[in-house]
């Protein structure tokens, strides 16, 4: 059944029965699926009514939402079909009304060849009209232009610049009405005309601009000696602004426009005073590097003192003067901050500077620190100005700052490695000179040297901090490394002098010595002097060093045990002096021209000949050296005892007890001896006295006269707790020089002694075996 007479439906593919027989199946099979999962369990079935009625009753609203669908699809076709009939009988109206207006025109377009006279007469009629309404304005505009001439040469800029205005309005009316003929009828002589009348006033706006460009130029000058000109200045191109706008919302409307706007004299007033800004930094350069040495330090002081008193005028009159809307403060901050940042990207990039033409250290130094002063309280941060800085690019993009601070490294690098052969060869030529070792406050021996290093580095460090604590960092490491190259350059010039005195000790006697102890104080100064370098300049935090507060710590360590051993290997040059001098008596220890009647006094000799040195020139060491060197003194002293009493070919052998009691007792002597010489000399405190080891012999003595040959294993096994790397064979060479045992006795109580301990190559004994292989 069709809904609508005379609209049939459309046809489907599909016969309808067999279209509801699916969907009726369908729903069957869902709705036993639905059954089947809600009475699965038998309990639900005494909810059977229950479902039923819930089911009942959703079929219902079902029916009801598909009704009211249905209906609501109805009204909206019957809607549509009474549109399109409306939109038909439009169109048919449409067509019959364009049908007459052309028949019409067709009659009227004969007319357009006989009204042609009337059209030209009616065009005359308004150009004489407008004449005659605008003949009083053209009349007045030569005596307007005189009086302008005058008011400008007055500099009465207000007054001139209202006549001005008047006489554009007048030509700007012409112009306008011509505009409206124009677009009927094209009359560009009429135009022509106009401007040639009016080409006076062309020439009094343009001499008017040239007045307030003039102020605007010298603004600093006029805000200190004349601001009511700036002021009107500025009330001038507010008012040439209100007309430009005015000008251009006309144009929106109308289409026409004055041919000489906008004239933009606010763009104007920005662009000259950056320009005047430009100018007063750029123009205090009154030098040149071939002109003066500090040209670039003379001219940024300058510009730095031009900042500052400009922004005084700025912050106090400049402010009054300029309207609120220019934001004169800020803008005034932009163009001299950008000003100053492309006058110093320009002198400090390399692309823009000629080849060879490089920033000195003076002249990097001097660019960074005024980079790093420059918001600070000596200029844009001065607490009088209160300038916002917050908005401020870098002065100098990090590339170029980069590229400005590698100079600087570089240059600092290469001085470093000249300076230092310097400093070393000019301490090497006091060495042979022969120059006399002076003294210190302390009556230690020392030279300048020390410091003259620590005081190129401290003032290449105070240069590079003031820069930034970063270049600090950089330069820092440069001179740890330089200080390392110069300690083995250092090392390498002692071992010559050393190498040169041994060979002919004759040539400077009297002052190697001293020189060398004041080498060895030197060395122990420079770690101390570098502590004092950490302290104050290292920086542990900062992310740049990519290393850790350990490591940074490590590598002073490194450098100051360095520095102690080469002051430590000094102390040993002069020991092998002290050895040299006493080496026929220390190779006879413990030998028979030691030991006996007819016995050399070997201990006193060594005893007097160190006592010498120490009166003369180790007096003045440093007491941590003079420690280490009478430790050392002493292991050489008894390596040498050592080395006679432990060799199988031994030149002593007793036969008698009381020739091996008299030794001991030489032994023990000896002992005590140079125990309490030592501790007298070294400069070490009683609560912080040095622990000398001649005990060892004394220890030793106990073997050798040790009657009870049955005691013999427990006076040994107490030498072996005391050194536990007292060995089998050294053991056995002490009970052979008894002379009471054989050689097979002597290991056996050697063994029965050390059986059940545990040798370890560690302790002094080890130590003075050490020395006792390097004298084989």
């Amino acid at each position: 059944m069709d809904i609508f007479p005379g609209i049939t439906s459309p046809s489907t593919q599909i016969p309808e029965s067999n279209v509801l027989g699916d969907m009726r199946r369908e729903a069957e099979t869902n709705a036993l699926r639905i059954i089947q999962a809600k009475l699965e369990k038998p309990e639900n079935l005494e909810k059977l009514d229950q479902l039923r009625t819930a089911a009942t009753q959703r079929k219902r609203t079902l029916d009801e939402q598909l009704r009211t669908a249905v209906q609501s699809q109805l009204e909206s076709i019957k809607t549509g079909i009474a549109q399109l009939q409306i939109s038909l009988d439009n169109m048919k109206t449409v067509e019959r009304t364009m049908r007459e207006t052309d028949d019409k025109l067709q009659k009227i377009a004969p007319l357009q060849s006989k009204l042609e006279d009337l059209r030209l007469e009616a065009n005359t009629y308004r150009q004489l009209s407008l004449a005659q309404a605008n003949l009083d304005y053209i009349i007045k505009t030569p005596e307007n232009v005189k009086k302008a001439d005058e008011l400008m040469g007055q500099e009465k800029l207000l007054q001139a610049h209202q006549l001005i205005m008047e006489i554009e309005n007048s030509r700007n009316y012409l112009l306008f009405e011509l505009h409206k003929v124009q677009e009927k009828d094209s009359q560009p002589d009429d135009i022509q005309l106009v401007t040639n009348y009016f080409a006076d006033y062309e020439r009094l706006v343009a001499h008017l601009r040239q007045l307030i460009a003039f102020r605007i130029a010298r603004w600093y000058d006029c805000a200190i000696s004349a601001p009511e000109k700036l002021v009107t200045a500025l009330r001038l191109i507010e008012r040439e602004e209100q007309v430009d706008r005015f000008w251009m919302e006309k144009k929106e409307l109308t289409e026409f426009s004055p041919p000489d706007r906008p004239r933009q004299w606010k763009k104007l007033c920005f662009e000259l005073l950056r320009k005047s800004v430009k100018d007063r930094i750029e123009g205090n350069q009154l030098e040149t590097r071939e002109e003066h040495k500090y040209w670039l330090t003379r001219h940024l002081e300058m510009c730095r003192q031009i900042i500052l008193r400009d922004f005084r005028i700025i912050t106090k009159t400049c402010l009054r003067c300029f309207p609120k809307q220019y934001d004169i403060v800020n803008r005034f901050l932009d163009y001299y901050h950008n000003c100053l940042k492309e006058h110093l990207t320009e002198i400090c990039d390399p692309k823009r500077r000629s080849e060879g033409d490089t920033l000195t250290t003076a002249e990097v130094y001097t660019i960074v620190t005024f980079v790093r002063d420059y918001q600070g309280a000596e200029c844009l941060g001065h607490p009088d100005l209160k300038l916002d800085l917050s908005q401020l690019s870098p002065l100098l993009e990090k590339d170029i700052l980069a590229a400005v601070t590698d100079v600087f490294i570089n240059e600092r690098k290469q001085k470093f490695t000249e300076w230092i052969p310097n400093i070393i060869s000019s301490e090497v030529k006091d060495w042979y000179a022969l120059k006399e070792v002076e003294l210190t406050s302390e009556h230690y021996y020392a030279t300048t040297m020390p410091r003259m290093l620590i005081n190129m580095i401290i003032e290449t460090l105070d240069m590079a901090k003031q820069m930034s604590d970063e270049t600090c960092q950089l330069i820092l490491g440069m001179i740890l490394q330089k200080i390392n190259e110069f300690r083995d350059l250092y090392v390498t010039e002692i071992n010559n002098y050393a190498k040169r005195y041994f060979a002919d000790r004759k040539t400077f006697k009297e002052n190697f010595t001293k020189q060398m102890v004041a080498n060895a104080n030197n060395c122990e100064s420079i770690p101390n002097f570098v502590l004092i370098v950490r302290k104050k300049y290292d920086r542990d935090d900062l992310d740049d060093l990519s290393r850790s507060s350990q490591q940074q710590l490590d590598r002073y360590e490194n450098m100051g045990k360095k520095f102690e051993r080469t002051a430590e290997y000094c102390c040993d040059i002069i020991l092998q002096e002290i050895e040299m001098d006493t080496l026929k008596y220390v190779k006879i220890l413990f030998t028979r021209d030691w030991f006996g009647s007819t016995a050399k006094q070997c201990c006193g000799t060594i005893i007097e000949t160190t006592r010498d040195y120490w009166s003369s020139e180790l007096t003045h060491l440093k007491k941590p050296l003079l420690a280490y060197l009478f430790y050392t003194w002493h292991k050489r002293i008894l390596a040498h005892y050592l080395r006679n009493l432990f060799s199988r070919n031994t030149p002593i052998k007793f036969s008698a007890p009381a020739e091996r009691r008299a030794c001991a007792d030489q032994l023990r002597r000896e002992s005590s001896q140079l125990d309490k010489e030592f501790k007298s000399w070294d400069g070490t405190s009683a609560d912080n006295a040095t622990e000398y080891h001649f005990n060892i012999l004394s220890n030793i003595a106990d073997v050798l006269e040790q009657t009870d040959l049955d005691s013999i294993v427990l006076e040994i096994a107490t030498l072996a707790k005391k050194y536990p790397s007292l060995n089998m064979d050294q053991v056995t060479q002490v009970l052979l020089l008894r002379g009471d045992l054989t050689k097979q006795e002597a290991k056996d109580k050697a063994d029965a002694a050390l059986s059940n301990m545990p040798r370890v190559n560690q302790g002094i004994l080890f130590e003075i075996m050490e020395i006792v292989n390097q004298l084989n």
